[in-house]
């Protein structure tokens, strides 16, 4: 068999699957061909026709994902990625418009399915899919990466993650078995470094899904998980809504939001390493009507407001082939003194019931500078990511009082629209006493 008989095969089961809109229209055999048989199957009808189908082309799929792995290789072993100038086997499949996770999913059966037999005849006859013969390769290799297994034992292993239900059933058993696998402390030799302490385990992996948002996971050795652990506790302690109720927000949202307060620290740091030659930070590239960022992609303008309301801006001006057209100078919002008389005033974020400390909190213009608000103090206040965000994306509002203190007005209640909203004083003033109007 070769390119030219499975192409063949393929366009036969194209004609297959084609219907005309008639034959759909009209429900009836357009010939025999399989795609017209489907339009007309009815409900509780012919039931075995479409499970049958349904079976046979899964193992269908699966087959040809193991060929799609054996040809991977081949290409890896035999250096055509190189020749058409791209690094790895993966890049190839990239290239013709696979998906990125499906072409890395190859890509690694490609290097291991060699090392398990067992898994590769079990893919090649169509009994497991890719995404479960993928599974148990990176199950296998977290358990050799912790503690060295013999061959009898990786084979048993195997078949052990073989009947396990789904994907991700197998990554939590291979887990169990690097850890029953483990030697304990005291078998560890002088020149063998204990597992928990193995700093060459660490990894971490972000992929960023079709919506844009990133996911992220984490395998630390017990000093880094512990310093992680550590820098995250203060930062993900409750903090009260501004009527006294208890912090809305589940244990896993507090450490998202930590982890955001942790990476906006580190960027606003002066002494982290260079990217390019230049402090790393988050860009967004403005092009007309569209706002993106530089590694994250598309972001709505409110998103983009929000990141400018408080950094070191360098806006860029790009045609619409994202070609440079000018380059403005950078300019550094509410610093130096000014951010010092903020901090005097407020204390840490103003927003009732929160008060984290200054050093985690934005600069924030009541006024927005989009809309001709100046930097200054009586124009500023601070606020925390969190609630800094919750100003811009709901519809909270800060106002200045009398007293030169900034004053928070609720969003409108959806059941209630036309009662009062009434002022809230600021955390440093009177925290969770709500006054009518913004008395000194």
């Amino acid at each position: 068999m070769d390119a030219h008989t499975l192409t063949g095969f393929t366009d036969a089961l194209v004609d297959e699957l084609s219907t005309t809109t008639d034959a759909i229209r009209a429900d009836v055999d357009d010939g025999g061909a399989l795609g017209a048989r489907l339009a007309a199957v009815g409900p509780g009808t012919d039931d075995r026709l479409v499970l049958d189908l349904i079976v046979a082309v899964t193992r269908l799929r699966n087959v040809l994902d193991h060929l799609l792995a054996l040809l991977v290789a081949v290409a890896e072993r035999n250096r055509i990625p190189a020749r058409r100038r791209l690094k790895t086997g993966p890049d190839l499949l990239l290239a013709i418009g696979a998906a990125p996770v499906v072409a890395y999913r190859i890509g690694r059966l490609a290097r291991n399915l060699h090392r398990l037999p067992t898994v590769a005849s079990a893919l090649r006859d169509g009994a497991m899919s890719a995404e479960f013969a993928d599974a148990i390769t990176q199950g296998v290799d977290h358990i050799e990466r912790r503690v060295p297994i013999t061959s009898e034992q990786r084979e048993l292993i195997v078949r052990t993650l073989t009947v396990q239900v789904t994907p991700a059933a197998v990554a939590a058993r291979a887990r169990a078995f690097a850890i029953e696998l483990a030697p304990a402390a005291e078998e560890v030799s002088d020149e063998r470094v204990p597992v928990a302490e193995d700093t060459d385990l660490n990894e971490m992996t972000l992929t960023q899904g079709g919506d844009g948002r990133f996911t992220a996971t984490l395998d630390l050795d017990v000093v880094a998980g512990d310093a992680l652990v550590t820098a995250l506790d203060p930062l993900t302690k409750p903090v009260p809504q501004p009527d006294g109720t208890d912090d809305p927000r589940s244990p896993a949202r507090r450490r998202g939001d930590a982890i955001v307060d942790l990476l906006r620290a580190y960027l606003h740091g002066a002494d982290r390493p260079v990217s390019g030659g230049v402090l790393p930070t988050v860009t967004v590239i403005r092009q007309g009507l569209h706002d993106q960022l530089g590694y994250g992609g598309p972001i709505t303008a409110t998103t983009a407001e929000l990141i400018a309301c408080d950094c070191s801006t360098s806006q860029v001006l790009v045609n619409d082939s994202c070609v440079p057209l000018d380059v403005g100078r950078s300019r550094r919002l509410f610093t130096g003194a000014l951010r010092k008389a903020l901090e005097v005033r407020d204390r840490g974020c103003a927003f009732p019931g929160c008060g984290r400390p200054a050093k985690w909190c934005d600069g924030h213009h009541m006024t927005p500078w989009t809309q001709g608000g100046t930097t200054c103090l009586d124009n500023g206040v601070l606020l925390c990511r969190r609630h800094h965000t919750l100003i811009h994306h709901s519809g909270w509002e800060v106002v200045l009082g009398p007293d030169r203190h900034p004053w928070f007005r609720p969003p409108v209640d959806p059941e209630r629209p036309h009662a009062r909203r009434e002022l809230i004083r600021s955390n440093a003033r009177r925290t969770l006493t709500i006054y009518q109007h913004p008395a000194a």
